[in-house]
């Protein structure tokens, strides 16, 4: 057991906290983390007089704590939130136990927290649980009855200051004054969180990790077959020479953030979306620290998440560069993007020209898909899916292919718009007139998009490596 400690703080001075750990204790962002989950329930924590009391709080946390984290836990519980109730109730004290299960518990910490003016006439138990393995209404017939027994051992290691700062009897305990089941969300991934702490700046990224929201059968019909032969296959498969990542480019609008979420649901992945917003930073060298705490931890997690880099112009080749930060924050992902372990990843743009080559080349990003203007096909397939979608009705399947019809070189994004506003003129039921009044309400620049339809042909013939085009001709559209 580790030394008893006395703690107190400026905030409540009239309050002593006797600390003792059975392990030592570390301190980490859990503790004050568990702090700011507890002091929304202040209310329930704080009014001790109400000794019928007795409420048990679940706290799912995304993943269990070690044990030395659990017991430096009770130091900034007890000097905050604990001192605060036995400053505005004297005549109480508080025992704070961490412990792991709950019939048979394991004490990791105890602490005692009491008035420094006056001897202690009550004393509230308040229960921290990891890992409980016992259902509520158990947790709560039981919580009086495993109270006393952690009392009694807190008494006993306690006894050489009993009389001295307090005076502790073990049959003046209370009914607890809560009970706190710390529960584990499960092994799933469900964010990415990197943690930078070089002595002078403390900073925790997360990046959300979400299941993907669209299929592969969400795809252009034309192109689906060459994704699952040059991707997807070879990758569930697990054969080495498969792909590590793809580089996807087109109008926006037209669909490759669909893409990267059907390319991961594919091969059974979550997405994690990596933004310059989440780690750059204004202090010399902290952008290419938090980049390479980022990418460790995501290569952790690698066989379960596709890492997606969407609008990746911030990219951009190094000749166009002038900024040394930026340099040396685009050399870092190039370094992160060809090592072996990395997961897949998903590069989308609008431009490709602005990409630095070096992304694109084979080993870094393998295959490179272009998408021009969606053909009537793919137009069909998105009307019927997002009116299925929105629980959107039309008035006659003739409707539907008027619709077709009059989003000729429309992206994908403008074909749901219109969807919405026309709904949203016939309630719910687009009619013919519906449609015409919606219609009118975009502006379409057809020369502009046939040009730049033209410029991805050429750019798809020169750029090198594996290319698969989907750019439907004028018929087609």
């Amino acid at each position: 057991m580790a030394d008893i400690k006395v703690l107190w703080s400026n905030l409540h001075k009239g309050v002593r906290t006797f600390y003792l750990s059975f392990i030592r204790p570390k301190e980490t962002f859990f503790s004050y983390k568990l702090l700011a989950t507890l002091s929304k329930r202040a209310k329930e924590l704080i009014d001790l007089d109400d000794v019928e009391s007795k409420f048990l709080l679940k706290v799912l946390v995304s993943r269990y704590p070690s044990r030395k984290e659990l017991a430096y836990a009770l130091v900034p519980l007890s000097l905050n939130l604990i001192g605060k109730s036995v400053l505005k109730n004297p005549a109480y004290g508080v025992f704070s136990a961490v412990i792991e299960g709950f019939r048979n518990p394991r004490p990791l910490s105890f602490s005692l927290t009491v008035s420094k003016d006056s001897y202690v006439d009550y004393i509230r138990p308040l229960i921290i649980t990891v890992n409980p393995g016992t259902s509520s209404s158990l947790m709560k017939k039981h919580a009086s009855a495993v109270a006393s027994r952690l009392w009694k051992a807190a008494v006993s290691e306690l006894s050489p200051l009993n009389g001295r700062y307090f005076r502790l009897d073990p049959t003046n305990l209370t009914s607890p004054l809560a009970i706190i089941a710390l529960t584990a969300k499960g092994r799933s991934v469900e964010e990415i969180k990197a943690v930078l702490n070089d002595g002078g700046e403390y900073r925790e990224v997360k990046i959300p990790v979400r299941k993907p929201e669209w299929k592969l059968e969400d795809l252009p019909s034309s192109i689906i077959e060459d994704i699952k032969t040059s991707i997807v296959e070879p990758l569930k498969k697990g054969m080495s020479f498969a792909t590590k990542g793809a580089f996807l480019t087109g109008p926006p609008g037209v669909g490759k953030s669909v893409m990267a979420e059907a390319l991961a649901d594919s091969l059974g992945l979550k997405v994690v979306e990596l933004r310059p917003q989440t780690y750059r930073s204004m202090w010399y060298g902290a952008t290419e620290r938090t980049l390479n705490a980022i990418f460790k931890e995501i290569v952790k997690k690698r066989k379960h998440i596709a890492l997606i880099i969407d609008d990746a112009e911030f990219l951009s080749s190094r000749k166009y560069t002038m900024h040394e930060a930026h340099i040396s924050e685009i050399s870092t992902i190039l370094y992160h993007l060809q090592r072996p372990d990395r997961p897949f990843t998903i590069l989308t743009a609008n431009n490709p020209d602005l990409i630095d080559p070096a992304i694109l080349r084979p080993g870094r990003i393998d295959v490179t898909v272009v998408m021009g203007y969606p053909d009537r096909r793919t137009r069909m397939k998105a009307i019927l899916k997002n009116s299925q979608r929105y629980r959107v009705s039309f008035h006659d399947e003739g409707v539907i292919n008027k619709m077709v019809d009059i989003t000729k070189w429309f992206t994908l994004a403008e074909v749901d718009a219109l969807l919405r506003l026309a709904a949203s003129k016939g309630g719910g039921r687009i009619s013919y007139d519906d449609l015409e009044w919606g219609r009118k309400k975009f502006n379409v620049n057809v020369s502009e998009r046939i040009s730049l339809q033209d410029y991805l042909r050429w750019w798809s013939r020169k750029t090198q490596g594996i290319v698969i085009t989907y750019i439907p001709s004028e018929s087609e559209i």
